[in-house]
């Protein structure tokens, strides 16, 4: 299948995630194309947007430049990355990571995913847990297990 540019679902995130993480969008390549044995999409981000840090304990994550400077805050600290740069985050690693924006241009990246299901997502700063089921289901929890929200995908 060929998509061609212009031609894909863009995902802006909700008006809640723009407040919170500033003005992003996403072209969802691999959902376009039918995909489901990996995700893959390309993410711009606006100068002082940023993703939210988070580590998996089931999918490889692939981030590669495309255009303008990228910023990857890990656990050891922050990366500069620029364009035909890359990061991995393999599984299980416990390597929460985030994408900022701090330059004064967009930033573009392609990002891979195993899109491995069931997953176990740690958003530390949140002090949160998701948990995505085979069935579809999800369900996110605080670190003490107090469920926060439940739901399932369409």
């Amino acid at each position: 299948m060929i998509i061609r540019k212009g031609h894909t679902a863009v995902d802006r995130g909700t008006e809640e995630d723009e407040h919170k993480y500033g003005s992003r969008e996403s072209l969802l390549l691999s959902e376009e194309g039918g995909l489901t044995q990996f995700v893959a999409h390309v993410e711009t981000l606006q100068p002082g947007s940023r993703s939210d840090r988070h580590w998996h304990e089931e999918e490889d994550e692939l981030l590669y430049v495309l255009s303008g400077e990228v910023t990857v805050v890990e656990e050891d600290g922050p990366h500069t990355l620029h364009p035909g740069d890359a990061a991995c985050w393999p599984a299980g690693v416990a390597n929460a990571h985030q994408v900022v924006n701090r330059s004064g241009a967009p930033c573009s990246y392609l990002i891979f995913g195993s899109g491995a299901v069931p997953d176990v997502i740690h958003y530390p700063e949140r002090e949160e847990v998701l948990r995505a089921f085979e069935d579809g289901s999800w369900r996110i929890e605080r670190t003490d297990g107090t469920v926060v929200k439940e739901g399932r995908e369409p």
